[in-house]
């Protein structure tokens, strides 16, 4: 499929499938938590104790693998466990007999740390080329290539605030090929329930000017100078990077429902609307209407309980009836106090659930009292319906 996928022309039906009957309690699980086995079992009790009964697994955190791959390097996080230890296989089994389902978490474009060495074979050091680029070192990577690419982005990257790291960039040729190639062997290989997409955005509006975004925008304009072509038609080129976004989107949500059908297809979004667009490039209304998602996960880590309604409020008003929305609960912001708090307020909106960031974030004492306050032991599949139904 070419990049370029207009928005208005994302008229799919909604695919098959969809989260856990009832309630979605997830829990984020960050890659520290699957350095050995004995710390995937941890996670894995710890989860079923509290009450969860769904696990989003950072399978790729940063353009590696844990788990078995051709693709990807395995993490250099596992290089000090045994080469045969897969620690999503293990998660996998662990998880099944706790009656957990497990959603495979992805990291899209973010795929590189600043200033740490790459393991051999990383995407990153294989395609320089395939990085986004801030505007303030366009022209200099007009002329770059190789490692001398990588460095140049690397400083001018680390100068923007609030980039985590290198992006590869939606509109490499290559790039969607490989990432589908991701998905397709991660289903494969692991019967995980869902598959969750998360860093499908732009660092901020000063990326992507590559050599290769700059020159696919010039094409779309029909010509003129690739570097002044952004500042002078300012709407048309965000429109260009929403649609080169969208269009990745939509190549990883078929893929993986053609290879494994009735898998739910989620992502992480930006919470506020109107910075998803303008900012990070992320039509995820869209998304979700178009079928391209069977859920969305709004990342309200806000502590602010005004403002974290409003935007769930928000969020289910652009979803369609056959769609979920999921609350993300920054756990990591909040006493145990807050994080129970905002479980119920998420319920008062008539989400279909919540998803907490992350399981680092709750000491062992706290899973008896997620249970009991915030996690009953028992609710009937159709218990958040009717809820939902009242809220409304």
């Amino acid at each position: 499929m070419h990049p370029l996928v207009p928005l208005a022309l994302l008229l799919a039906g909604p695919a098959a499938g969809g989260p856990p009957g009832g309630e979605m309690r997830g829990l984020w699980v960050v890659r520290t938590g699957l350095v050995s086995p004995e710390d995937v079992d941890r996670v894995v009790d710890d989860a079923a104790a509290a009450g969860f009964n769904t696990l989003f697994v950072q399978v790729r955190g940063r353009g590696d693998a844990f788990y078995v791959s051709s693709l990807a390097p395995r993490s250099p996080i596992l290089w000090k466990t045994k080469a045969d230890f897969d620690p999503l296989a293990r998660l996998l089994d662990r998880a099944r007999g706790h009656g957990l389902q497990v959603h495979a978490w992805v990291n899209v474009l973010l795929t590189a740390h600043f200033g740490q060495p790459l393991p051999p074979g990383h995407v990153a050091e294989r395609h320089p080329e395939w990085l986004m680029v801030p505007r303030s070192a366009a022209r200099a990577a007009l002329r770059a290539r190789g490692s001398r690419l990588f460095r140049l982005v690397g400083q001018a990257a680390r100068a923007e605030s609030g980039t985590e790291g290198y992006y590869l960039s939606p509109s490499a040729p290559g790039v969607g090929e490989h990432l589908e190639a991701v998905v397709r062997e991660l289903l494969r290989g692991y019967a995980v329930q869902g598959i969750h997409l998360d860093f499908a955005r732009y660092p901020g509006p000063e990326f992507d000017y590559s050599r290769i975004a700059l020159e696919s925008f010039r094409a779309r304009q029909g010509g003129g100078d690739p570097l002044s072509l952004p500042a002078r038609f300012p709407v048309a080129w965000d429109d260009h990077r929403r649609e080169v976004l969208t269009g990745l989107v939509t190549r990883l949500s078929r893929a993986a429902q053609a290879q494994r059908p009735g898998l739910v297809v989620s992502a992480a979004v930006v919470p506020d609307e109107a910075q998803a667009w303008g900012q990070k490039y992320q039509a995820w209304p869209a998304w979700v209407t178009s079928g391209l998602l069977e859920a969305v996960c709004p990342m309200a880590y806000t502590p602010d309980n005004q403002i974290f309604r409003a935007q769930l409020e928000q969020a289910r008003s652009r979803v369609g009836a056959t769609q979920q929305v999921w609350a993300g609960i920054g756990a990591y912001r909040l006493p145990l106090q807050g994080v129970i708090e905002k479980i119920h307020l998420a319920r008062e909106t008539g989400v279909a659930g919540v998803v907490l960031f992350s399981h680092e974030s709750f000491a062992p004492a706290d899973l008896q009292r997620l249970r009991a306050e915030a996690f009953p032991a028992r609710l009937a599949p159709g218990d958040l319906a009717v809820g939902a139904a009242g809220a409304r």
